[in-house]
């Protein structure tokens, strides 16, 4: 139910042409999901993993996604905590997600700028969210279920700060917590807006993404102490069959991917759904600075790892 851009971040989306089960690419910040009978259909895109990676690379710099991504605040890890037993029952949940609140306390006044402060370079001031707005981070607007005829009881909120991965490494994110009837633990939701990302390949115009030639994409999983090997989550194929991963380099792009699965052996079943696994690839130099770009999506990537408390 908790349609969280984190959580969609969290899912590595490949891009696939064929093998035991396929998949289309959806953007690492969309804000919900897409079943898969609801998706469109791809469209068949001719170009090498070699051609694709290059037109990547020259649209690059400059455009409105590298501007959003160098110098923007994109959340990569949920800004949304909730406490341990949350929820209690199925009606408390749907409360939740209906936005149904009720109020014991005033709520604080909130400015209305508020700032990001990266552990890495120049802050980042965005504009606020007040509390009630935080509060309902994550309501659809309406009852999710037949029926919602709970209210979350909030007896206290304050202003606190929270721990977030973000495009430009760890920061620290101003928020709101609350206490609410019932429940051990704090309700924490950040103060602040983050900055819209493009949802298109850089030059690229709305429509399906394209099914690639012999290739799929990755997610980065992890950069090595040196910055010269990544560790990238693709799809395996049926049987367990590795593929082998893909790489293009720039002065300022790095663009992974990794070759199909193997086809099956004679034999062999495939399973119905999606199994995935870690390839390595090595660079020429060490990453840097560099941004690291998905082959299928055309999006950025970042190394999946948790932020670290303060």
């Amino acid at each position: 139910m908790r349609l969280t851009r984190a959580l969609t971040l969290a899912a590595v989306v490949l891009t696939t042409s064929a093998g035991c089960a396929s998949s289309t690419s959806s953007p690492p910040f969309a804000s919900s999901s897409v079943s898969a009978s609801a998706r469109p259909q791809v469209s068949t895109n001719p170009d090498s993993f070699t051609v694709r990676a290059g037109k990547l690379i020259a649209g690059w710099d400059g455009s409105p996604t590298e501007q959003s991504w160098d110098f923007g605040y994109v959340p990569l890890s949920d800004t949304v905590r909730l406490p341990a037993g949350a929820f209690h029952s199925g009606a408390d949940k749907a409360a939740y997600y209906a936005g149904q609140f009720r109020l014991t306390v005033p709520l604080p006044k909130g400015p209305a700028q508020q700032t990001v402060r990266f552990d890495k370079g120049n802050p980042r001031t965005l504009p606020g969210l007040t509390p009630d707005a935080a509060l309902r981070t994550e309501s659809v607007g309406r009852c999710p279920t037949t029926s919602c005829p709970t209210y979350l009881t909030v007896t206290g909120a304050k202003p606190t700060t929270e721990r977030v991965l973000t495009n430009r490494g760890e920061a620290t994110v101003p928020a709101w917590s609350f206490r609410i009837s019932g429940y051990q633990g704090e309700f924490v939701f950040a103060a602040v807006k983050s900055d819209p990302f493009p949802d298109l390949t850089p030059g690229g115009t709305p429509g399906p993404p394209p099914q690639l030639n012999g290739y799929q994409g990755a997610g980065l999983k992890s950069v090595s102490a040196d910055g010269r090997t990544l560790t990238l989550g693709v799809e395996v194929g049926c049987g367990g069959a590795m593929p082998s991963g893909l790489v293009q380099e720039s002065k300022s792009v790095v663009v992974i991917g990794s070759k199909l699965p193997p086809k099956p052996s004679p034999g062999v079943n495939c399973v119905d759904g999606l199994t995935f696994g870690s390839v390595t690839v090595h660079l020429s130099e060490a990453l840097g600075a560099r941004t690291v770009i998905d082959v299928g999506t055309g999006l950025p990537r970042a190394a999946s790892t948790p932020p670290t408390a303060r």
